[in-house]
């Protein structure tokens, strides 16, 4: 998905939308995702849950102060988007997420009635 935007002298540059780099791992817990949105701000990130599907968008602003010139054009910033679906184990209402260096966590625990549990025999 890409989306279109109109600069000086009629010229036209063109914003893509990312996919990030993201690691999943599980354990009899839950799962954790760490997802990789450098230079991205707490401001910029959005997390959407609807049904089992989350989604992940988030904005990276240029670096490039309007100021400055430069060589070559840096664009207007990046633009990250993920969507994965969660299985029925998870209960992604509990997730937890938390934005540091630039790797947001996210921590998905195991729905209650998913979990092991012993049965006493009589």
């Amino acid at each position: 998905m890409n989306a279109t935007e109109e600069t000086c002298c009629g010229k036209t540059r063109t914003e893509a939308t990312l996919r990030p780099q993201y690691r999943a791992t599980e354990d009899e817990n839950g799962a954790t995702l760490r997802v990789a949105l450098p230079g991205v701000r707490k401001e910029d990130l959005k997390l959407t849950l609807l049904e089992s599907n989350l989604k992940i968008e988030a904005t990276r602003a240029s670096a490039v102060p309007d100021e400055w010139k430069t060589h070559r054009d840096t664009g207007s910033g990046d633009r990250y988007e993920l969507n994965l679906r969660l299985t029925r184990r998870f209960d992604g209402s509990q997730t937890k997420a938390a934005l540091d260096a630039g790797v947001l966590t996210l921590e998905v625990p195991v729905r209650e009635d998913a979990k092991p549990r012993e049965i006493s025999v009589n």
